[in-house]
């Protein structure tokens, strides 16, 4: 199957986000973030407009800003790509669920062939991701991970670059990411939104009712009042 962000990377035209797109391009672990989308297992992810595979691929992307910004060594970085590649698996709906980072971390294993330590810390990440932060570090010590740090900062750092994609459905509050750097993305995040959603030809107004729609906008509007935004 055919990538989206695959072919804007290939096409190189990122507007004013083209010097942050070159940096990241330079960074070393950009081959592996290649390889990771290309041999990316799409059959695996769940299907649809709000957490299928367009919300895999701006996560992975977002990923990568992290593993730079951090910054990561390429194992971790490694770690964190396949966390944001498949920290939705276990979905069964689009609806609010804080189980389906635990089920999506059950096939990890099969999905990354990863095992021992490295697997441990994937789940732990998997699994907290989708549960509240008051939950994350109780979620984390549940899988024993021996060293504390490396998954704590994995777990952060897939919040981080999930949470970015929340653009998707107006509801990105940048107060909720873990790291400046990832806040500093908030714009970025909302432009790579909009022009992957003109590559594949789709709406960017989430397929929500018409009542939780008009919620979202006027919260959304009200955070770029807040911003200064026009």
């Amino acid at each position: 199957m055919s990538s989206p962000l695959l072919t804007l990377i290939r096409r190189n035209d990122w507007g004013p986000y083209q010097p942050l797109m070159d940096r990241l391009a330079r960074w070393e672990g950009w081959p592996l973030f290649l390889d990771k989308l290309t041999n990316l297992k799409r059959d695996a992810l769940y299907q649809s407009p709000i957490h299928g595979p367009g919300h895999i691929e701006r996560t992975m992307l977002h990923g990568a800003f992290c593993a730079m910004e951090e910054p990561l060594g390429m194992e971790d970085a490694a770690l964190l790509l396949e966390c944001c590649a498949y920290h939705d698996v276990g979905r069964v709906n689009d609806r609010l669920d804080h189980l389906h980072g635990h089920r999506s971390a059950q096939f990890l294993d099969c999905l990354t062939g990863r095992s021992g330590e490295e697997l441990t810390m994937m789940m732990a990440a998997v699994d907290a991701h989708s549960r509240p932060e008051a939950q994350l570090e109780d979620t984390l010590r549940r899988y024993c991970p021996a060293d504390w740090n490396r998954t704590l900062t994995l777990a952060q750092l897939l919040k981080d670059a999930d949470g970015l994609d929340r653009v998707r459905i107006w509801d990105l509050d940048v107060r909720h990411l873990r790291r400046e750097a990832s806040r500093e993305r908030e714009d970025f995040a909302e432009y790579l939104f909009q022009v992957y959603q003109r590559e594949i030809h789709a709406s960017t107004t989430p397929p929500f009712d018409q009542a939780l729609l008009d919620k979202l906008a006027a919260k959304k509007e009200a955070r770029d009042r807040a911003r200064g935004r026009r």
